[in-house]
């Protein structure tokens, strides 16, 4: 299987998916609001829609990914690919930690939709953040999948493993949300971007280190 294990693909896909989904925008306080207002489940239809969006940037960055990594046989351009990487890491790793769900809450509105409606809301709100191609495009170098060197059938299920990484991530904030609705407040969403945002500034750093460490 190309030199990777089913787990590993499975571990390593969803991993990226969940990972990216993470960081919470206009896209997570709208599933955050619409599971305090709404319920758990219309909160993951929301999710789910920005999850399709998700999905088409997804394939987008592999079929990037598949032309511009044939090129990294040599080693100096493997390095300053590897390099970009950390560097996209860190400024998304920072963008995070600074991101102010507050004010990104004043730009989302919640109205009475039907389930297709509430659907397309998320997508909207997610399908307006083309930079995030560049943000998967450094999780796939952080964690070495060689799509380029892929069968089609392989492509096809890191991909599907990169989407289910998205859904969980949605439905795992659904629920906690939903669980904890008397409690939560989006200065705890706040608390949670920063330590994801710190996670990513510590993997970008430590990512880096090895790599200078190996030259």
């Amino acid at each position: 299987m190309n030199h990777i294990s089913v787990f590993e693909l499975i571990l390593k896909g969803m991993a990226i998916g969940f990972l990216a989904a993470a960081p919470t925008g206009p896209s997570g306080v709208l599933v955050i609001q619409r599971t305090l207002n709404k319920g758990r489940w219309k909160g993951f239809l929301t999710g789910l829609g920005v999850s399709i969006s998700d999905a088409f940037y997804i394939m987008l960055t592999m079929m990037c990914l598949s032309l511009v990594l044939g090129y990294l046989e040599n080693p100096t351009v493997a390095t300053v690919v590897k390099l970009a990487g950390c560097g996209l890491l860190l400024v998304f790793g920072i963008t995070t930690v600074r991101n102010n769900p507050l004010a990104a809450s004043k730009e989302v509105k919640v109205k009475k939709d039907s389930l297709g409606q509430i659907m397309v809301t998320g997508f909207a709100v997610a399908i307006v953040n083309p930079l995030v191609v560049f943000f998967y495009m450094g999780l796939f170098a952080f964690f070495s999948l060689p799509v380029d060197d892929f069968s089609t059938g392989l492509k096809m299920q890191t991909y599907l493993f990169v989407i289910l990484g998205d859904f969980c991530w949605w439905f795992t904030l659904s629920s906690l949300i939903n669980r904890l609705r008397n409690r939560f407040d989006l200065r705890g969403l706040w608390m949670i971007n920063r330590i994801l945002g710190s996670i990513l500034i510590v993997a970008a750093l430590a990512w880096c280190t090895t790599i200078l460490l190996n030259l």
